[in-house]
């Protein structure tokens, strides 16, 4: 049967509608059903605060009110102007510069003033404050003011994002969703059902993680929050990768095809008349 013009023009538009739509389920972030409706997921945040581990630098500041002197026993001497642990091109981290330093060894230990060689490893910020705090109480007439930073915080993100890199984190935690912000989000290309979180243990054992970011169940996964040296790759879809496989060289031929074969039509245009 032979379809009238407005009739194929209508079917040509719920074809396109249909794939538009199909298209749009795949870009989308942390999918719902109904518009307005509220969804309680339990985030993991408070156990995936970072922890420390061998090789980490930490920053540790002990200040007691009234009693600058004595606290100053507690503390490395200052950092040398200049002298930063700035591992990231893209962020500026002048606010390291002056910090006391520690290097936090194999196994997982740190040389305090006073106190000796102690362990930090799989201590968070909060804990090893406490630690410390209950370690000084017997030398100080009252509780320390104690400043822990962790300034080696670095996560990369690479693939189909629009600022990939390496960026340093000023904070004890991060997820996936500000770990996208900061390389300015995926672009258009990006598998949102295919971001691979590649992390390397202590043990030197590297683990890939597939995660489905579409996924509104992603905010209580383990892998939600970042640790340490993680790498996010953001998987380009197949438009992608059919564009990358064009090569310079099929481009220029592409190019050269077209123009011959304007020439041809404009030589059998100029034959009819």
């Amino acid at each position: 049967m032979k379809l009238s013009p407005l009739s194929f023009f209508l079917c040509l538009l719920l074809l396109i509608g249909s794939i538009s739509c199909t298209s749009y389920k795949k870009v989308p972030y942390l999918q719902t059903g109904e518009k307005g409706e509220e969804v309680r997921i339990l985030s993991l945040s408070k156990e995936q605060t970072v922890r420390f581990q061998p090789d980490d630098v930490l920053s540790i500041v002990i200040n007691v009110t009234g009693e600058s002197s004595v606290a100053s026993i507690y503390n490395l001497p200052l950092q040398p102007i200049g002298t930063t642990y700035d591992i990231n091109e893209n962020t500026n981290l002048n606010a390291g510069v002056g910090r006391q330093t520690y290097l936090v060894n194999k196994a997982g230990q740190i040389d305090f003033p006073v106190l000796g060689m102690i362990t930090v490893a799989d201590y968070t910020q909060e804990e090893l404050s406490q630690y410390l705090k209950g370690s000084l109480r017997r030398y100080l007439k009252e509780d320390p003011i104690i400043t822990i930073r962790l300034l080696n915080f670095k996560i990369s993100v690479l693939g189909e994002v629009n600022r990939p890199g390496s960026y340093t984190v000023n904070k004890d935690h991060i997820n996936i969703m500000e770990a996208l912000a900061l390389a300015g989000d995926m672009t258009i290309y990006g598998k949102r059902d295919d971001v691979k979180l590649i992390r390397t243990l202590p043990n030197g054992e590297t683990k890939i993680i597939t995660l489905d970011i579409r996924d509104t169940q992603i905010v209580s996964s383990p892998y939600f929050y970042l640790h340490q040296d993680d790498e996010l790759y953001v998987v380009p879809n197949k438009a992608r990768a059919r564009t990358s496989d064009v090569s310079s060289q099929t481009s220029i031929l592409i190019s050269l095809g077209s123009i011959l074969l304007t020439a041809v039509n404009i030589f059998i245009s100029l034959s009819k008349k």
